[in-house]
């Protein structure tokens, strides 16, 4: 498994600041992990049964890369 590369994150998830597209390639993501980060970040249904050969708890860790400077609102 070859590492993605800066440019490759950028060209899935649309330009992110450096840090977390550096954060995404740590933690050893295939194309195709990134690729479902993203759609979970967005609210889609996850699919990992879909696809046996991704790793939920690395799809998982994208999904909260993309995420994390998405404001938490609070209803109360």
């Amino acid at each position: 498994m070859t590492r993605l590369t800066s440019d490759q994150v950028v060209d899935i998830v649309g330009r992110i600041d450096d840090l977390r597209v550096a954060a995404i390639i740590g933690t050893g993501a295939t194309a195709a992990e990134v690729v479902e980060g993203k759609r979970w970040a967005a609210g889609y249904q996850r699919t990992i049964a879909d696809h046996e050969s991704l790793r939920p708890t690395v799809v998982s860790q994208v999904m909260d890369i993309l995420n994390a400077d998405e404001p938490e609102w609070d209803e109360g």
